[in-house]
């Protein structure tokens, strides 16, 4: 009996390409397991050369391994590409964004994370000249569509999104699967010796008390409000600072541009990329983490954040309520002051704290990479 062929377009794998990398990595990892390896199945991964070597050694004879060595958004991903997709006669591919090639024609099921860009546009949501700007957003909707329009199946990460999909673009209910995330077990393992807790904080210069951010600084997820909302904080909360961690993007000279004019230097630190096992000692260690973003489709930071007993103060925009239930603060987050005030609130009510700490802890529970991938795999039959 001849073995279904499925391929997963694996080319943002890994935690360089943030949220959609760590989807990526952690769906492979899942499926890489006996629970869920079936022998009628043969996975195949699309990878970029930098990945191929690594993958390879970790995972051996599990997964065919083929070179695709082809950026997102490029030209050669909708030129060339297909060809090698063509080539591997794949009965199904998964492809985990909506960056579809437009002349692949083949079975395929895609995973739409979010639509921000359908609602964060404009000249403030670019680097780049207006006109090519247009253009590329001219170029997403194309692909989106296509996407949207001949998929076979549309995993999502939440339903928010899934509603909004099927307004938007009247898409029946049952071609759209809620498969909420999981958090990394890496994330839950919280350092209990002082030295090493210390150690980190000196590593990243930071000092407490801290709020924390993680995540993009792209303009939907309201950094420059953020800023604002803390300083006006500090009125209350005289020492505490902000620690922003982000990897390096396009949008940082911008965001230190904002810091300098607002005097905020002294409080705000950016600490670049933070590995997880940092990450969990960083968020073991705030007084809480501050989620201020006008768009998500899921808000995995949030969950990590109460992974390590960090409470959760969020915006109450999109899915975020969805996700984090009862277990989060929430605010307007286009109210800079009632940020600020949930912020006080939270650091100065110590019962309120413990309880959040509690919540998130449950709700966390709730969530699991495993249950993601066996959803995913059975998407896939």
């Amino acid at each position: 009996m001849n073995k279904i062929r499925i391929g997963i377009d694996a080319r943002m794998y890994g935690l360089k390409h943030a949220g959609i990398g760590r989807y990526v990595k952690n769906l492979i990892e899942e499926i890489s397991k006996n629970a869920l390896h079936n022998p009628q199945i043969q996975f195949i991964l699309f990878l970029r050369k930098d990945d191929l070597s690594t993958l390879k050694n970790k995972y051996g004879a599990i997964f065919q391994y083929i070179e695709a060595d082809f950026p997102h958004y490029s030209l050669k991903e909708q030129l060339i590409f297909p060809s090698v997709l063509y080539k591997a006669k794949c009965d199904l591919i998964h492809f985990p964004h909506f960056n579809v090639p437009l002349v692949y024609r083949q079975p395929f099921v895609v995973t739409v994370h979010d639509l921000t860009k359908h609602f964060s546009r404009g000249k403030k949501t670019t680097t780049h000249t207006t006109i090519l700007y247009c253009i590329k957003y001219w170029g997403y909707k194309i692909t989106f569509n296509n996407t949207i329009k001949r998929a076979k199946l549309i995993f999502v990460d939440s339903k928010y999104v899934k509603q909004i999909l099927i307004k938007q673009y009247q898409i029946k209910p049952k071609k759209i699967v809620v498969t909420y995330l999981g958090v990394e077990k890496k994330l839950k393992v919280q350092s209990q010796k002082l030295k090493v807790r210390e150690r980190v904080l000196r590593k990243y210069h930071i000092t407490k008390p801290y709020l924390l951010y993680v995540g993009s600084i792209y303009p939907h997820k309201n950094i420059e409000r953020l800023i604002e909302a803390v300083k006006e904080a500090r009125n209350k909360l005289k020492n505490i600072s902000l620690v922003i961690v982000c990897a390096r993007s396009v949008f940082e000279q911008r965001l230190k541009s904002k810091i300098n004019i607002m005097n905020a230097q002294s409080y705000i630190r950016l600490t670049g990329f933070v590995d997880d096992e940092d990450l969990a000692i960083l968020y073991q260690q705030a007084e809480a983490f501050i989620f201020p973003s006008l768009s998500e489709g899921f808000g995995l930071p949030g969950l990590e954040a109460m992974a390590c007993g960090c409470p959760v103060v969020s915006s109450n925009a999109t899915c975020l309520p969805e996700i984090y239930d009862d277990a989060a603060l929430y605010f307007n987050p286009l109210k800079t002051a009632d940020i600020a005030q949930k912020i006080v609130k939270l650091v100065k009510d110590t019962k309120l704290r413990k309880n959040l700490i509690k919540k998130g802890h449950q709700q966390v529970k709730k969530y699991s990479w495993q249950k993601m991938a066996k959803e995913v795999v059975g998407g896939y039959l």
